[in-house]
Parts: structure tokens; C-alpha cells; sequence
């Protein structure tokens, strides 16, 4: 459970606020009792329970947003039944409720709710000693959504932003090793339902344009590579660079004959159109095609292997996992 909330940032984020929710209201509901007040007393509890269950439910089902925005609910609702019941103590839960409910959230969603409960708890006169008190329990209401909002949007600009750069490679603007993996993760719990190919692609004598010509040429083959094929590629295929001049295509729903066809399209481009100063290159490609029950790093073996193959077998070919044996065999 520790190394789930360490990878998700939004189940964390519900589970302390439920924890944190549970420590800090229960005890007031218990106070409420103690003197009397049951039905507020009741509706503390009913608060805590809701939000919960609704943490049970994220940890259950992993739907983090649906639970999110149901505790936004909760505490707004509550915050608002507190305050047309009870009066004027109630005001002093709004505002933290207010940006509570960006962290819990979408944007758009916490401000229409901070909206409603500003106007809600605004309608109710009793609360309020004077007319300048309710205007400035108003202005300051709007202020905090306002200003949450924009911390809110300024800290999601900047996470994306963040997960970009921890993705992408920074010279191809392809995918990175570490979000292969992630994806492939991913697409390995659909492979019952949709077939899927990998195919690693590794330019051929790289080295010697490293060698000859200086790194800036080896990148910039690099940089044309990576754009030739992802103008070959599917719209839903993804491209990420391994290593060095390895790349990996994931072809979802594409069976191995199909990204054979596909690779070899892909070959004759590569033949036709990339060039380094020392003359024209081309590519070698091992394909492995997914297969039932089996791990991903052992699918992503089998290309690597067939890569291997296609690389002793004289380069610039495509080299297919083989279905039987396990070992690799020519396309």
C-alpha cells in the first residue's frame, strides 16, 4: 500500500485528507454530543463516514477523480448544512473547504462549487452581524477561490510540464526509456483484448558516423531518423528512443504481419531519404509479437533478441521473434 501511494499522487492526496478529515472533525461531533447538540453532532459523523467510504472506494477501484469529486461534495454540502443550521461558527470551516476542494478536484469543478457555498452561506443573514460583515465575508470568499484557482493552475502547468521533461527525450522529443516502460505496463493488461508488436530498430555502423563525423552529425542523423519514422508510424503507435541509436516502436493492435509490412515501408524511406556525411544509412529491426501471460520485459527480450539476429545476419533487414522455438527467424 506504501509503494501505491508513493506512485500515486492523487490516492495519497485522498487518503491524508481523509485521515486528516477523520482526526479533525470526529472529535467535534463527540463534543456535540457531550453537550447536547445530537443532530449536529450526527451530521459530523455522517461527514466523516461519507468521506470514508469514499477513500475506500479510490483505494478499492483506483478511480481517484470519481472519489475525488464526491468528498469535494461532502464537505461543501456539509460546510453549508453546518452553517444554515448552526449559524454563525459555521462560516469558519468556508475557506478551508474552499481550497480543499481544488486539491480533491477539478478546477472548474472546485470553483463552481466555492461559488455555491460562498452564495449559499451569503443568503443566510442570520450569520452575519452587520451588512459590511457579509460583504466582506463575500469579497474575501471570492478572493480565495480566486487566488487557489491560479496557485492550482500555476502548480498543474508546471507538473505537466515536469512530466514532459521526466518522458520525452530531450534530443528527439520522443518517448524515454522510463515512459516505455510505464506504457508498456499498461498495454500489457490490454493484450487479452487487442494484439499488439513490438519492433526495436537500431541504425546500422552508427558508431563509425560518431566516429568519422563528430557527435553534432551523429545527432542530427538521429533527429531525422526519429522523424521518419513517426512519419511512417500509425497515428496510435509510440515511439521511444532506448538508448543510443535504439529505438522502440509499440504497434497496438497491429499483428506481426501487419508491422512487417510496416517496417519494411519504413526501410525503404530510410533507404531512400537518410543520409549522414558519410553516406547513406539504414536501420535493422527485430519484431516480437505479444503473447499471452507473458511478461513484458520478456516481450521486450524477444525484439531485442530478434534485433540481435537481424544485426548477424548482415543488418538492414527485419527480423521476426519466432512463434514456436522462441528463437528469431527472417522476414
Amino acid at each position: 500500500m506504501w509503494t501505491r501511494l508513493k506512485g500515486d499522487f492523487d490516492l495519497a492526496i485522498l487518503v491524508i485528507f481523509g485521515g486528516c478529515a477523520g482526526l479533525a472533525i470526529t472529535p467535534f461531533s463527540f463534543f456535540r454530543f457531550a453537550n447536547g447538540q445530537y443532530l449536529l453532532g450526527l451530521v459530523d459523523l455522517a461527514i466523516v463516514a461519507a468521506i470514508g467510504a469514499a477513500v475506500v472506494h479510490a483505494v478499492r477501484s483506483g478511480n481517484t477523480q470519481r472519489a475525488g469529486f464526491f468528498m469535494a461534495i461532502v464537505i461543501n454540502v456539509g460546510c453549508i448544512v453546518v452553517t444554515l443550521m448552526f449559524g454563525r461558527h459555521g462560516l469558519m470551516w468556508v475557506y478551508p473547504v474552499i481550497v480543499i476542494s481544488f486539491f480533491l478536484t477539478r478546477r472548474v469543478y472546485a470553483v463552481l462549487l466555492g461559488a455555491c457555498l460562498i452564495a449559499i452561506c451569503a443568503f443566510d443573514a442570520r450569520s452575519y452581524v452587520s451588512r459590511l460583515e457579509l460583504v466582506s465575508f463575500m469579497v474575501t470568499g471570492a478572493l480565495v477561490v480566486l487566488y487557489t484557482c491560479l496557485f492550482a493552475w500555476r502548480t498543474g502547468t508546471q507538473q505537466a510540464r515536469l512530466q514532459i521533461l521526466a518522458s520525452r527525450d530531450p534530443l528527439t522529443n520522443t518517448g524515454n526509456r522510463r515512459l516505455l516502460e510505464v506504457e508498456l505496463d499498461e498495454v500489457s493488461t490490454e493484450r487479452a483484448r487487442s494484439e499488439s508488436t513490438l519492433a526495436m530498430l537500431d541504425l546500422d555502423h552508427f558508431k563509425e558516423v560518431n566516429d568519422r563525423h563528430g557527435h553534432e552529425a551523429g545527432d542530427r542523423v538521429l533527429v531525422q531518423f526519429s522523424a521518419l519514422v513517426l512519419q511512417t508510424m500509425r497515428r496510435q503507435d509510440r515511439l521511444y528512443r532506448y538508448g543510443g541509436e535504439e529505438f522502440v516502436l509499440l504497434m497496438p493492435g497491429c499483428s506481426v504481419v501487419g508491422a512487417q509490412a510496416l517496417m519494411a515501408r519504413l526501410q525503404s524511406t530510410v533507404r531512400a531519404q537518410l543520409r549522414s556525411p558519410g553516406g547513406p544509412v539504414s536501420v535493422s529491426i527485430g519484431l516480437a509479437e505479444a503473447r499471452a501471460g507473458e511478461d513484458w520485459s520478456r516481450w521486450l527480450a524477444r525484439a531485442d533478441a530478434a534485433l540481435y539476429a537481424a544485426k548477424r545476419a548482415g543488418r538492414d533487414r527485419v527480423v521476426v521473434s519466432g512463434e514456436e522455438s522462441g528463437g528469431a527467424k527472417a522476414a
